[in-house]
């Protein structure tokens, strides 16, 4: 009996030890979130500050009002350019009353095309490099220096080739969001840890099957962030892509409002390629997930 009741007494500390250490835990966690959630209302009360500062910069004066218009002017022009119905306008004309659905959605067509090409190529010519020492010591110092070109440079070019319209505008989105792909994808197989190759050798992995098994699904972390800078330089570059004679697209109408002095509706275009911007890097951030979770661990 005393056997049993030294059991008991030494089974109970035993589970006495592991709740407080389950409670420590809780303690240590509990903190960190409650500041991590402060920090996201933090972030999501900066905006209102940013808005707060604009309008008192308004009722200062500070700048023309054409020049700086006030928040309500803009909310009422992107309430125009999505909810008004629209009206026919002149040939040539870039409309902007009751446009918005039909600039945004030319715009994202555009951008998810040359992306996706963009990523493809980007995708093979990376794996090339990060593979191939032959490969990489060839096109090397053509790739980085054309990396090298600002995306402006390359518009009266791509325009003389391809003329004025479409296909120049998807051309210059193309370049400006192949080069994170590429080089993201080739640093990250040129870096796979030398103990994965040796291991999946010793396991008798086939040589040409190797990029699929290791190479590619270890370097798939610095992949996914390649998207992810692609995407977002992809979603900026069409406003320079618009400028190629393009009559449907947010960036078509910005510029065709700079042309009008038109300031609020260049302001609206800022903050829609803003919200579209932040909400295709949280999906892509959410389709991609389950490929990098592992590198969390």
């Amino acid at each position: 009996m005393a056997d049993v009741a030294a059991e008991q007494e030494a089974t109970g500390l035993a589970g006495t030890a592991r709740l407080e250490a389950v409670a420590g835990g809780g303690l240590t966690t509990l903190p960190r979130a409650r500041r991590r959630r402060g920090r996201r209302w933090l972030g999501a009360l900066l905006p209102l500050a940013l808005l707060v500062v604009w309008q008192v910069a308004v009722l200062l004066e500070l700048r023309d009002r054409n020049r700086l218009p006030a928040p309500v002017d803009v909310l009422v022009a992107l309430q125009e350019f999505f909810l008004t119905p629209s009206s026919p306008t002149l040939t040539g004309v870039i409309p902007f009353l009751g446009a918005g659905w039909q600039h945004l959605g030319a715009s994202l067509e555009r951008t998810a095309v040359a992306w996706a090409a963009a990523v493809v190529v980007g995708l093979l010519l990376g794996l090339g490099l990060g593979l191939s020492r032959w490969f990489a010591d060839v096109t090397d110092p053509l790739l980085n220096a054309l990396r090298a070109v600002p995306l402006f440079a390359w518009l009266p070019l791509v325009i003389i080739q391809f003329g004025l319209g479409e296909p120049a505008a998807r051309v210059l989105v193309f370049v400006g969001a192949l080069w994170p792909v590429l080089v993201s994808t080739a640093d990250g197989v040129a870096r796979v840890p030398r103990q994965h190759i040796e291991t999946a050798r010793m396991l008798g992995t086939p040589r040409g099957q190797m990029w699929q098994r290791v190479y590619l699904p270890s370097a798939l972390p610095e992949i996914v962030t390649g998207l992810r800078l692609s995407l977002t330089l992809a979603w900026t570059c069409v406003v320079v892509g618009e400028l190629a004679g393009i009559t449907w697209g947010v960036g078509a109408m910005m510029n065709a409002s700079r042309e009008r002095n038109a300031t609020d509706q260049v302001v609206v275009g800022i903050l829609v390629f803003a919200v579209v911007g932040l909400l295709a890097d949280r999906l892509l951030r959410l389709a991609t997930r389950r490929w990098t979770r592992w590198a969390d661990t």
